[in-house]
């Protein structure tokens, strides 16, 4: 049934790398005449469009370097000249691919990607959240965005924003970021500290990578034709990020115009998310793991217990945050610096956002 959604990679594509013994397309289980077997597989990608075939020509070319991972590529997803009935392939595709255990990366598609990309965690035990890196956010009816927000029975948790550019969000769209408390990190504030984009992403479930949000002269040709915007070894560090989160199980790479530039950026991108990927220290918090430091802190202004998780295995840490009606508690990515807050008797605005989703 699956492969009924793919068209096979054109042989074109993948003949110059096939005895290539150290690189990518050597390795790739690839979508040729035969459908890859997914029984073993870990990573995914699939593209959409012809422009994922020229990113693939350049990522196929890249060093192997992620050991006896198992990672396909199903081709490109069969379109129609029925836009509905492609977001409904694309939606049944990840479904099907979420529910085999696949961390999923999809190449190219459009902003409307989103919507399906998220309908296809329908069978998520857990709320979802959701990371988009874009300079703009578009609410407007019939948008991605607005589908994901209103659809029913929601799977939404959280819906964070890096990257985005003031000249481009109006003062509705803030007024909306802070009425559902969702966070809206602005592209100064990462790149003045970009190590911030690593715990939004360890929470995330799916990231929405707009290539709109690299500047100009990284990404030739794109949508906005910004001048200002992350540069390119800023992106494929995000990237690296998405890929090295537990529990991202998906991530959507589009906006690029078909330049050299701009397509080998992107494949550059998706080697960083299967080197993250390869790396993942499977360490999340649960409750009696001995894994895991627990720091409790007792904010003075607010008598708010905050509880925090640190990884004996990676150093990293998480926030509980307990459920205002229900005896549940969840668990948030966040940083050395957020505890450093609650010593300091500050409410971390994480915490608090994550809290008030809750309410």
């Amino acid at each position: 049934m699956l492969d009924a959604f793919f068209t096979p990679v054109p042989e074109s594509v993948w003949a110059p790398f096939a005895e290539r013994e150290h690189c990518v397309g050597s390795h790739l289980q690839i979508h040729r005449k035969a459908f890859p077997k997914l029984k073993k597989a870990k990573l995914a990608l699939l593209g959409i469009g012809s422009q994922a075939h020229e990113v693939r020509k350049i990522l196929y070319a890249l060093q192997w370097r992620f050991g006896s991972l198992s990672w396909v590529d199903l081709g490109n997803l069969v379109e129609t000249d029925d836009a509905r009935q492609n977001q409904f392939a694309l939606s049944e595709a990840m479904g099907e691919l979420q529910e085999m255990g696949l961390t999923v990366l999809v190449l190219g598609g459009s902003s409307a990607s989103a919507f399906p990309i998220y309908k296809g965690f329908r069978s998520a035990p857990e709320a979802v959240e959701l990371v988009q890196v874009s300079p703009d956010i578009d609410w407007e009816e019939g948008s991605a965005l607005r589908q994901i927000l209103v659809d029913q029975p929601s799977k939404l948790f959280n819906l964070d924003f890096i990257g985005t550019q003031a000249y481009y969000v109006s003062d509705t769209t803030a007024g909306i970021l802070d009425k559902m408390y969702f966070e809206n990190h602005r592209l100064g504030e990462v790149k003045g500290n970009p190590e911030l984009v690593e715990p939004i992403l360890r929470s995330a479930h799916a990231l929405f990578f707009d290539l709109a949000a690299v500047r100009g002269a990284d990404a030739p040709e794109g949508r906005l034709q910004n001048p200002n915007g992350f540069q390119a070894e800023e992106a494929v560090r995000i990237a690296r990020y998405a890929g090295i989160s537990n529990k991202l199980s998906a991530a959507q790479l589009y906006g690029a115009a078909d330049h050299p530039m701009s397509n080998t950026l992107l494949a550059q991108m998706l080697w960083y998310f299967a080197d993250g990927y390869f790396a993942r220290y499977y360490d999340h918090p649960s409750e009696g793991h001995s894994d895991f430091l627990i720091y409790r802190n007792r904010l003075t202004s607010t008598q708010h217990e905050i509880v925090f998780y640190k990884s004996r295995k990676s150093e990293r840490w998480w926030m509980e945050i307990p459920h205002p009606y229900e005896n549940l508690h969840f668990y948030i990515g966040c940083s050395y610096a957020d505890y450093q807050r609650v010593c300091d008797d500050e409410m971390p605005d994480r915490w608090w956002r994550a809290y008030q989703r809750l309410m």
